[in-house]
């Protein structure tokens, strides 16, 4: 996990269902989110969606961005608790 000036990132990518869902439950129960979460993904996460629901959380697809790098591979998915 890291932290940029607007959200915590935490990268999932590489972990074997349903390891990424854990960690991004994880990461927003322990209540160190104080705003928005990006997780990146391999691949869109269908069933964490009900399950952000019932916690409170807000969620989009973020489009990949393009650095000095070049493109990101997977999914960013940005969460935020809702009433913030």
């Amino acid at each position: 996990m890291w932290r940029t000036t607007d959200a915590v990132h935490i990268d999932v990518r590489g972990l074997e269902p349903p390891e990424p869902a854990v960690a991004i439950l994880q990461a927003i129960e322990g209540g160190e989110i104080d705003t928005a979460l990006i997780a990146h993904l391999d691949r869109e996460p269908i069933f964490l969606y009900p399950e952000l629901d019932d916690r409170g959380w807000s969620y989009e697809i973020v489009p990949s961005s393009c650095g000095s790098e070049g493109c990101e591979d997977g999914v960013m998915l940005r969460m935020v608790r809702w009433g913030r």
